[in-house]
């Protein structure tokens, strides 16, 4: 069995919704590449398909939108991540907006365990570590974008915990 490192797609610290849609295209086609998705699933047992990985944190206005517009450009993107076959998504902070991006990923069909919603990065963590099928593995598609420690903080369990080798690409 070939061990593949984790691919991890890191937005940059200014990154706001439209970066992070553009992010999601990236990972679809990093994707497609490398065979892992939900549209890529191993046939056997012996080898269980790749899966893809969005982690999102509230994200940064640059347009001065209010609270209302950018809850709705959020829903958008959590729709967005459900739309292009997200296997798991993570929405990750305590604001109206970020609850928002979680609850466009449920409304467009993403519930169960397809979705989480967490306050903190130390919360996501806690949440992969817990929760049946919620770590990624060798050969999965991650992307991250949100508040700055949100990455280094992910990147680090990975390594460290997890064990896993991550290649990372910062867009």
């Amino acid at each position: 069995m070939r061990v593949e490192p984790l691919t991890v797609l890191i937005a940059d610290s200014g990154a706001d919704v439209a970066d992070a849609r553009r992010l999601l295209r990236e990972m679809v086609a990093v994707a497609a590449e490398s065979g892992a998705g939900s549209g890529h699933r191993g046939v056997s047992q012996e080898e269980p398909g790749r899966r893809t990985w969005a982690v999102f944190g509230e994200l940064v206005d640059r347009d001065g939108l209010d609270d209302n517009a950018r809850a709705l450009a959020h829903d958008g993107l959590g729709r967005q991540a459900v739309r292009v076959a997200v296997d798991k998504i993570i929405a990750v902070g305590t604001t109206r907006i970020v609850r928002a991006l979680h609850q466009g990923a449920v409304m467009e069909g993403s519930w169960g365990d397809e979705a989480a919603f967490v306050a903190t990065p130390a919360e996501a963590i806690e949440h992969m570590r817990s929760e049946p099928g919620y770590a990624p593995g060798s050969g999965d598609v991650a992307i991250v974008a949100g508040p700055d420690e949100l990455g280094p903080a992910l990147v680090d369990y990975w390594r460290d915990e997890v064990g896993l080798q991550v290649r990372i690409v910062e867009l």
